[in-house]
């Protein structure tokens, strides 16, 4: 470590593009990337972007996915945040103008499509996978999607056209509906080691089946389980409005809510494709990433996917803002109660003690 006096050596401050006292700068070989502040995080942060390179994740888009940019609820503006605070550049890549994921994409990600994916472009994401790229789907309940659950069918992970309920009483303390399964239960990847005490929010939720039947190359593993009190509610389509459990036609829990995979080819060129199936979208969205582990259970992901074991934690919470809010007339009462009521006892008090002793 070295500490640099700017005004004493302006060239070395302009050669790393110091502009300001107090910058944080690292520095190795001929690259340097500059810490956004002095936490822990944004430090590691810059380490990471140091030794690692910058990444790509991709986003498809052009049928009806989540947007990035939004800031909404349901957006995925605070997604981006956490991309590029791993060091990654985040695009949107639309498989309907050209048939391939880009030779820059560390990892392709669908986050909930609205529409199914045509045969050529489910197509272009079996080859990328199989040749060795990493991809996250995220597909919500109530959408009919055969070409990707038949994509995923290949990989032995079986989609579910269902809709997750977890009457769980333990989720109550947290104040969440049964569409929004507490989950306490991990496998053991080591995507999900790190939260083992930890709970994450599914919030309106399919579930998925592992086939264990054999496929060459093909390995497939759950990340989540629900509580056994849950079950997932057959052929589910968003024009129900009251579900139940049907005994001999829904799914009775524990069901899994999260896959994990690998599919390995044998060769001249050995390659290991990766990909992750969540049965919802709004995990990561800005309402729910914020919720217990559910952050770190997202980036973990991703971290996993991109072949960055190193990087999967705990990471450090962030400090959130907290504001008091008052009317007029509260306002008021801590003026008289608080700036000259309790000053006047305080002199009242004094006074009194001074002449019961004078």
């Amino acid at each position: 470590m070295q500490y640099v006096d700017v005004d004493r050596q302006p060239s070395l401050a302009r050669q790393y593009g110091v502009r300001a006292y107090g910058t944080i700068m690292l520095a190795m070989g001929d690259r340097h990337f500059e810490a956004q502040s002095s936490s822990e995080e944004a430090i590691s942060n810059a380490l990471i972007r140091l030794l690692k390179g910058q990444r790509t994740a991709c986003f498809i888009a052009g049928h009806g996915e989540r947007d990035i940019e939004d800031s909404d609820r349901t957006g995925y503006s605070r997604v981006k945040k956490e991309f590029e605070n791993e060091n990654y550049l985040t695009k949107t890549v639309t498989l309907l103008q050209k048939m391939e994921i880009p030779s820059d994409c560390s990892m392709a990600i669908i986050a909930g499509p609205k529409n199914d994916y045509l045969p050529q472009e489910t197509d272009t994401l079996r080859q990328y996978v199989t040749g060795g790229g990493r991809a996250l789907f995220m597909l919500d309940p109530g959408v009919e999607l055969p070409e990707l659950s038949k994509l995923l069918a290949g990989w032995s992970v079986t989609v579910q056209n269902d809709l997750v309920i977890d009457e769980n009483p333990i989720a109550q303390i947290f104040g969440t509906e049964p569409t929004m399964p507490l989950i306490m239960k991990y496998g053991s990847s080591p995507i999900v080691q790190p939260i083992a005490r930890q709970a994450s929010l599914f919030p309106f939720t399919r579930s998925f089946t592992v086939g264990k039947d054999y496929k060459a190359g093909v390995t497939a593993d759950s990340l989540c389980d629900t509580s056994d009190s849950s079950y997932g509610v057959a052929d589910f389509n968003v024009k129900m409005h009251q579900v139940s459990f049907r005994a001999g036609k829904d799914f009775k829990g524990p069901l899994s809510v999260a896959v994990s995979g690998t599919l390995s080819s044998e060769g001249e060129k050995k390659t290991e494709g990766r990909f992750v199936t969540l049965g919802t979208s709004i995990l990561p969205a800005n309402a729910f990433l914020g919720f217990q582990a559910n952050r770190d259970l997202f980036m973990n992901m991703v971290n996993w996917l991109s072949a960055d074991v190193d990087l999967i934690s705990v990471r450090p919470k962030p400090p959130e803002s907290q504001h008091l809010t008052m009317n007029t007339a509260q306002m008021r009462r801590l003026l008289w109660l608080g700036v000259i009521g309790l000053p006047l006892l305080i002199i009242a008090a004094g006074t009194l003690v001074w002449w019961e002793r004078r």
